[in-house]
């Protein structure tokens, strides 16, 4: 039987958009753990545009500080028609509790679950949330209006693309929707209904900043990407067994340039964070935006952005990086991830050599010292053994990066990544609130889990051990970023290991040390 609600004739619905209290990551401060989740006002901003006689409220509690109680009083004084939440796998569990509280408020209220987790869990969700009532499914604007139209006009939801949803003991999921091909239809993200000043307020990673997307998708496919999953375009008759193809779509220039000129001027904002997942793929597109930058005069903009090594170095030959510099590019976190040919294969991605990372940072430590160099390095691949660990510690030194972060290889659901170790039974640990990226949940073919994890941890102090000195002048250097950079996170560093010699002191824990950074941290306000 397909579930009524109350929704149905209602000329007035209220609706309110939710990212609960969740955990901080220890190795940097409060302010610097939380960005905007752009899908929220995103999503809003749509809703707006399309359905009439709708209110809509955005409660961001990381950015906020409300805790569990406060976000229950929250709920109660607003008293929602429709309840939404969605967000990253780790955090999946603390999204269904607040549907819980939704539902158990007022059971009349709709509840609607999206996102990378929601998408491609949507059986496991619905079995183990009785509250919640709809997962929308990949890219959610078109899906939710669609539904919430459905539900108004008390039509059949089994007609509505791209939904899971229970029917009596069943759950039921419909075909997957087209992407919507034009994003340039789609309005500004309703920056208006987000609290922008406290994303970051005293932040030193992202000063300020305030996420942004020129784009949506990825043309590779690298087998553990978890946005590319979300992303791509998905296919095929049955829901069950759905395959998905990369694809990416750009937003024109002019578009994007409307949404900083809002955020710079009315919201003033001077950080971006571009939240796609290979920022720089695209030159023509790059070298536009930038000029378009520059003809503005933002004094002060700068930017974060995920960008692949080779084509910084295909940037450097055409001439267009010397103006992405210029623009505002300030801080560069590459896709490094291996040092082999071979293993970059392993994990997909496709055309990537090996050197390219090596090539791509010492270009920028040579001719642009003022762009902050960090990368991301993948540990226990399917072909991890011990040498192989040190070899990629030691291509990390000799990246001369400003920093490391090594991370175990997580097959998120939804990737190729999951569905070959679910098949082949590599995940030893099913506990998703542990999917992290901290802690290995399958081993390679030559270790364990625990020797992933204990080889992780060694590397990330390796690559400090390794180069003292380079290290050490960094707290020194001449470039104001760089040097914030580098005592914000050794102090930070030394707090995560004092609060865990505090804590075992006082019998809370086994101590850790520098092991403790994979920990996440509950902050003070969480349940309150």
């Amino acid at each position: 039987m397909i579930p009524k609600t109350a929704l149905q004739g209602k000329d007035r619905i209220k609706i309110l958009l939710v990212r609960p209290p969740g955990h901080l990551w220890p190795l940097i401060n409060e302010s610097d753990n939380w960005l905007l989740p752009l899908g929220l006002p995103a999503l809003a901003a749509y809703i707006r545009r399309e359905m009439e006689g709708v209110e809509i409220k955005i409660l961001d509690c990381l950015a906020e500080k409300v805790g569990w109680r406060s976000l229950e009083k929250a709920i109660s004084d607003y008293q929602p028609d429709v309840f939404g939440v969605g967000d990253l796998l780790i955090y999946m569990f603390e999204g269904l509790r607040a549907v819980s509280i939704a539902k158990r408020l007022n059971p009349d209220c709709v509840t609607l679950a999206g996102g990378h987790a929601h998408s491609h869990l949507p059986e496991y969700v619905l079995k183990n949330q009785p509250g919640l009532d709809y997962v929308v499914r990949y890219e959610g604007e078109a899906t939710t209006v669609d539904l919430l139209k459905t539900l108004r006009e008390g039509g059949d939801v089994a007609n509505v693309r791209s939904i899971a949803y229970r029917d009596g003991r069943e759950v039921v999921l419909t075909g997957p929707r087209p992407l919507i091909a034009d994003l340039d239809s789609l309005p500004m993200p309703a920056y208006d209904l987000v609290h922008t000043e406290k994303y970051a307020p005293y932040g030193v990673m992202f000063p300020k900043a305030i996420t942004i997307q020129g784009a949506r998708g990825c043309p590779h496919n690298c087998s553990y990407c978890a946005w590319t999953a979300m992303e791509g375009e998905h296919r095929g008759d049955d829901p069950h067994a759905m395959s998905m193809v990369p694809r990416l779509r750009m937003r024109s220039v002019g578009r994007v340039i409307e949404d900083i000129d809002y955020l710079y001027r009315e919201k003033g904002i001077r950080y971006l964070f571009w939240a796609e997942g290979t920022w720089n793929h695209n030159h023509a597109w790059v070298d536009e935006l930038c000029t378009e930058i520059l003809k503005r005069d933002y004094k002060g903009l700068g930017w974060w952005a995920f960008v692949r090594a080779d084509k910084i170095l295909e940037q450097e030959e055409l001439g267009i990086l010397p103006k992405m510099v210029k623009a505002g590019f300030r801080h560069a976190l590459i896709g490094g991830e291996r040092p082999d040919d071979a293993e970059l294969r392993e994990v997909g991605k496709d055309g990537l050599k090996g050197d390219a990372l090596l090539r791509c940072s010492h270009l920028l430590a040579r001719k642009y010292p003022k762009v902050v160099r960090f990368s991301t390095f993948l540990t226990g691949i399917r072909s991890e053994t011990p040498q192989s660990m040190q070899r990629l510690v030691q291509y990390a030194v000799d990246a001369k990066l400003d920093f490391a972060p090594f991370h175990p290889l997580t097959p998120f659901p939804g990737t190729p990544l999951y569905d070959e170790a679910s098949k082949k039974g590599w995940i030893e640990e099913t506990d998703f609130s542990k999917f992290d990226m901290f802690k290995p949940v399958m081993p390679s073919e030559h270790m364990t889990r625990e020797e992933i994890s204990a080889a992780t941890l060694k590397a990330q102090l390796e690559f400090v051990s390794k180069q003292p000195l380079r290290y050490l002048a960094g707290f020194f250097s001449l470039v104001p970023l760089r040097r914030r950079l580098r005592w914000y996170l050794t102090v930070k560093m030394v707090r995560v290991v004092l609060r865990d010699l505090w804590l075992s002191i006082r019998g809370k824990k086994k101590f850790e040390g520098f092991g403790a950074i994979e920990k996440l941290w509950k902050p003070a306000w969480y349940d309150t």
